[in-house]
């Protein structure tokens, strides 16, 4: 039949188009469900990138993270990132916590990233591999401000190959004791 310029032309439910659009709504709609339900209440996380030719014992990784509220307590967690190229079953790490005013305080952390078998810990993919590793709970910071928190590596190696990141976390505390 032929078609005039006052001729109506539907498309029907079974369109490409209707298809695309129902697709769109329902991938928009989990995207916002996933970035509302991820918002973490991170005060402070980021990492330093390791050379690859490995962590020299020299060389001093540094974290500045700003403190605003000293009358909540925070947990502080060590992340690593690291490769099947690394030696050891544990990592030992000096590190040092600095406020403005220079009041400091330095521990001695023991990370195990293996079992006895050679099995690392934490989660990865293929040769690669990131632990979180629980430095302080529960801690306060006594003054507002900016600290510097060190991280060296303390192990015997000058210079150890297969740990390719290293970061710093600090979160609101979590109660366990049901609060």
């Amino acid at each position: 039949f032929p078609v005039s310029s006052k001729t109506a032309i539907f498309v029907f439910p079974n369109s490409s188009k209707i298809r695309y659009a129902s697709r769109w709504k329902l991938t928009t709609s989990i995207f916002i469900i996933l970035f509302f339900s991820c918002n973490t209440k991170d005060v402070y996380h980021t990492f330093n990138h390791i050379p690859e030719r490995g962590w020299d014992k020299r060389v001093i990784e540094r974290f500045s993270p700003v403190i605003e509220d000293t009358i909540s307590t925070y947990d502080i967690d060590l992340s690593l990132r690291y490769t099947n190229d690394y030696n050891y079953r544990n990592l030992w790490l000096f590190i040092t916590c600095e406020a403005e005013t220079g009041e400091e305080f330095t521990d001695t952390l023991n990370c195990v990233l293996a079992d006895e078998y050679g099995k690392w810990f934490g989660s990865g993919w293929g040769a690669s591999y990131q632990q979180t590793i629980s430095y302080k709970t529960d801690f306060n910071f006594p003054r507002k401000g900016r600290y510097s928190i060190s991280v060296q590596q303390g192990m015997r190696d000058d210079v150890i190959p297969g740990i390719t990141e290293v970061g710093i976390k600090i979160t609101p505390a979590t109660s366990v004791t049901g609060e």
